[in-house]
């Protein structure tokens, strides 16, 4: 871990973090109560922005992980946040917390093998070098013997005449697919194609019974190898459904392996195409399938525990007689990494910008709506989620199990690590082009010296890997706003620092407190949330997605099935 910049303990300064906010507060409430009705947005401070994110990245929390000890500190700082705050309880009964059961699955490395047979030849594979195993949520020990089948990108898209499965037979083999889509596909459709659970649910439905995964080129340079090894350590979770079981763990899949390119190569020797030209084509977004010759056997070990964490639900009650039953969600995930493989000596995966500015921004901008007065028509809740790190998990359980009427939730507006690294001109708004959200967004960013700038990373399917696409797999318009790529002054290049924290910091545990975090364009980016989230809660009509979006016509009606458990 790094020297304390200042010569407290690690209990200390916490504490001298929590103090401030409470001291605060008083002064706050008697300047208020003078004031007549502030508008909301002039109430965000900035000194309360670097207060949370001091606090939720403090060594003290132990990076925060689902589960952990230190996720239970964050969510009960946040509960007494929101009690301050004076939001009303919204999670399980009277409480703010709504309980996630989850099962945590952890790959042994050491327990894990592979080998391939082909004419009398065995191939002995080994793990880290080779491959790497995935986690089973259904026994501590799984072993698998079966044909090998390429399966291109594992992709039926019929709408894009696109298809990687309609000449091979995957019924009792091992689908060996590439991760990702096509860079050819249109970005929000190569982002619902990358999912990773759809890939899996239409090769299950197809009779696969193990999969290999292998990364392409653009991938291998996104993540090179060796990082993927370097994580393997984190465990892996999904949460628990009613019936006891894990949800969207397919048991059909007996192994899931990622192997390396130089391993993999060796699974199409002997193939009617070699891996480089499989990659030749994946980059062209050429449908592709075809048998591997021999036989896989796959073996691993999981170490599984049961546990639960929660997500952290307050609301802002809507001043409107019919209008405040609907909903508007601002969420903001509050679990990092944990402990993990130690980095310079450091063990501790803080995640300073991931997220705890995400939820510092959050409980700021509910702060601010309180302290300005707002009375919007319709409520406003306030959710830090859980295991979004594990897969979106919290937002997810919520989506499913939500403590507020489903039905009812009217849009979704999601911080997740906007990287507010330097004096920014731009935000970039994922999901703008959706939905009627798009020009709320706008509108607040101008309203605050601002642009809207395209995403200039589309390739990092960004908008299907936060919370917001738990929301908008039930139907509901979501917005997910980060940090830009222009700077404010010529001597600052903000896009270089983005990268380098890309590049040196994301997972990492350098994500602390000690990296630059901008705060006077951290107050700006709330604000504009503030303004976001008292628009949507004031407008006549609740938002609605773009007539023929890709992600309305996949996902726009809500899905059936969904527990709805308050009116």
């Amino acid at each position: 871990m790094r020297p304390a910049p200042r010569a407290l303990p690690v209990a200390a300064r916490a504490i001298s973090a929590l103090g401030f906010l409470v001291a605060a507060a008083v002064p706050l409430a008697a300047s208020t109560a003078l004031a007549q009705n502030p508008e909301p947005w002039t109430q965000v401070r900035a000194d309360a922005l670097r207060a949370h994110v001091q606090f939720l990245a403090d060594d003290l929390l132990e990076g925060r992980a689902a589960g952990s000890k230190g996720f239970d500190t964050a969510a009960a700082y946040v509960v007494a946040q929101f009690r301050q705050i004076g939001l009303k309880p919204a999670g399980d009964g009277d409480s703010y917390l709504q309980s996630v059961p989850l099962l945590e699955a952890t790959a042994v490395l050491p327990g894990s093998a592979a080998q391939l047979v082909r004419n009398d030849d065995t191939v002995r594979f080994s793990y880290g070098n080779d491959f790497l195993p995935g986690a089973d949520y259904f026994t501590t020990n799984a072993a698998l013997t079966a044909p090998l089948v390429f399966a291109g990108f594992g992709i039926e898209a019929p709408e894009l005449n696109y298809n990687d499965l309609d000449k091979i037979d995957l019924t009792g083999r091992i689908a060996v697919i590439f991760d990702g889509a096509p860079a050819r596909f249109a970005h929000n459709e190569r982002a619902y194609y990358s999912s990773t659970v759809g890939k899996v649910a239409t090769l299950v439905r197809r009779g696969a019974i193990g999969l290999i995964t292998i990364d392409t080129r653009e991938g291998d340079a996104s993540y090179p190898w060796e990082q993927r090894v370097a994580a393997s350590w984190m465990p892996q979770m999904r949460w628990l459904g009613s019936d006891g079981q894990p949800v969207d763990a397919f048991p059909e899949l007996k192994a899931r392996f990622r192997f390396s390119q130089g391993a993999a190569a060796r699974l199409f020797e002997g193939a009617a195409t070699d891996l480089d030209q499989a990659l030749d084509a994946a980059a062209a977004g050429t449908p592709q399938g075809f048998d591997l010759p021999g036989s896989m056997t796959l073996s691993a070990t999981t170490g599984l525990r049961r546990t639960q964490s929660a997500n952290v639900i307050g609301m802002l009650e809507g001043s409107d007689p019919v209008l405040k039953r609907e909903l508007v969600v601002v969420s903001a995930h509050l679990d990092h990494l944990g402990r993990g493989a130690p980095v310079n000596g450091d063990s501790i995966y803080n995640g300073a910008h991931d997220n705890a500015s995400g939820v510092g921004i959050l409980l700021e901008t509910a702060r601010a709506l309180t302290a300005g007065g707002a009375r919007p028509k319709r409520s406003i809740v306030f959710a830090a989620v859980t295991a979004e790190e594990r897969g979106e998990l919290g937002s997810d359980y919520f989506a499913h199990h939500p403590t507020v009427a489903r039905s009812r939730i009217v849009a979704n507006l999601n911080i997740d690590m906007p990287l507010l690294v330097g004096p920014m001109l731009d935000f970039v708004a994922l999901g703008a082009e959706h939905s009627t959200l798009g020009p709320i967004a706008r509108r607040a960013a101008s309203a605050e010296g601002y642009v809207l700038s395209p995403d200039n990373m589309p390739e990092e399917v960004n908008f299907i890997r936060s919370d917001q696409f738990s929301f908008v797999r039930q139907g509901i318009p979501s917005l997910y706003v980060i940090g830009g790529y222009k700077s404010r002054f010529r001597d600052t290049d903000v896009e270089a620092q983005l990268q380098e924290y890309l590049k040196n910091h994301y997972h990492q545990p350098s994500d602390d407190g000690s990296l630059p975090l901008h705060y006077p364009t951290a107050a700006a980016f709330t604000r504009m949330h503030v303004r976001m989230a008292l628009e949507v809660a004031d407008a006549r009509e609740r938002p609605r997605w773009n007539r023929r979006d890709f992600f309305a016509d996949k996902f726009g009606r809500p899905r059936a099935g969904a527990a709805e458990s308050r009116p």
